[in-house]
């Protein structure tokens, strides 16, 4: 929860650069700009609560980015979008490779990191969340200036969140706050920056109408690829050949749905 919180607070003042000062705020978006910053921070407290609890980053990323999956979902529902014989196929398959990672398939319930793998799951929901709302951000926005818009709601949402959660829980590593030492408030900083700004500044600039969904899923599936590896070289973290090929059909699957979208 802290790093949440520091993450997108930090990132606020280094956004209002970017845009040199030109904030913008429209009473009539307000409802907009609260969901999408409480689903912001509910992704994100999501996603980084599977790693504290043990799950390992492969096995967390594979079942992050069933994403295309749940967005799916979503464009059904809004009736953006129909699934077709050959998209069911698609994510029926991703969902096997989601399984797969996950070790739900081939290992015993005992070795199961249950909480961990819930929380990447619900991470992947959540993301699906985020991205749906954020194409349909107001034109009369830049893609920064509804960014911070995103992040400055996402700041409050975080510790009432935690403190909701306090109810159930008092696991300070889950939910706990800590004295931060410069070297800490450091390490904060670039993550806002290199970890939050920079990464979804630049998936906010994807306009849907000009960007082949293809391209923005090129874009999204580079991350996945780069956790991997970054686990195995800097935390020399490994996960058996199972569960590889299960992160391996989740992100093809990926891919291939994007590709669908982009026919239709």
């Amino acid at each position: 929860m802290q790093q949440v919180f520091f993450r997108v607070t930090l990132a606020l003042p280094l956004i209002l650069l970017l845009i040199k000062g030109k904030f913008k705020l429209e009473k009539k978006d307000l409802p907009y700009f609260i969901l999408i910053g409480f689903v912001f921070s509910a992704f994100l407290f999501s996603a980084l609560s599977s790693i504290v609890f043990g799950c390992p980053i492969a096995v967390s990323i594979a079942l992050i980015y069933t994403q295309p999956f749940f967005t799916a979902v979503l464009a059904v529902l809004s009736k953006k979008e129909r699934v077709t014989l050959e998209k069911a196929v698609i994510i029926a398959v991703g969902m096997v490779g989601a399984l797969l990672a996950s070790g739900i398939l081939t290992e015993q319930y005992s070795n199961l990191n249950i909480t961990g793998i819930s929380f990447a799951l619900l991470a992947g929901f959540l993301y699906a969340t985020y991205l749906f709302f954020k194409r349909m951000r107001k034109t009369s926005y830049t893609p920064l200036q509804g960014l911070f818009n995103t992040f400055m709601f996402a700041a409050p949402c975080t510790p009432i969140l935690g403190l909701t959660l306090r109810l159930f829980t008092i696991n300070t590593s889950f939910i706990g706050f800590s004295m931060l030492d410069v070297y800490q408030l450091l390490l904060l900083t670039l993550f806002a920056f290199f970890s939050t700004t920079l990464p979804y500044g630049l998936l906010n600039y994807i306009k849907p109408n000009k960007v082949s969904p293809t391209t923005e899923g090129t874009i999204l599936l580079l991350d996945p690829f780069l956790h991997n590896v970054w686990a195995i070289l800097i935390f020399q973290q490994y996960v058996s050949m199972i569960r590889y090929l299960g992160v391996g059909l989740t992100l093809l699957s990926a891919a291939a749905i994007l590709k669908t979208k982009q026919k239709t």
